[in-house]
């Protein structure tokens, strides 16, 4: 019988295998640096679209969604990085490649 934790893993092994875990899609809180910092942010674009022209504003539209771009490449690029480094680390444990791990 499974529960508690156990419950709470074998839902996440499920949602894996199913295709249903999506790593950035987390819930932000609204007093964390990471809001506080979109949100200044999103104000600082908004006061500088307004002193643009349109093309400039056109081009900031693009440059803004460069970098989400590039952001999000990079994420998901550190992302499977470190579950090829965790596979890792876990495979040299199980299996005892390490000289100091018998």
């Amino acid at each position: 019988m499974i529960v508690g934790q156990e419950v709470i893993e074998a839902m996440k092994l499920q949602d894996l295998y199913y295709g249903n875990v999506i790593p950035c899609q987390h819930d932000v809180r609204k007093d964390s640096d990471y809001a506080k910092r979109s949100l200044e942010f999103f104000e600082m674009c908004d006061r500088l679209e307004k002193r643009l022209s349109a093309d400039d504003r056109k081009l900031l539209n693009n440059i803004t969604d460069m970098e989400g771009m590039l952001s999000e490449t990079m994420v998901a690029e550190s992302y499977i990085q470190g579950f090829r480094d965790c596979a890792e680390l876990i495979t040299d444990v199980m299996f005892g490649r390490s000289e100091n791990l018998k």
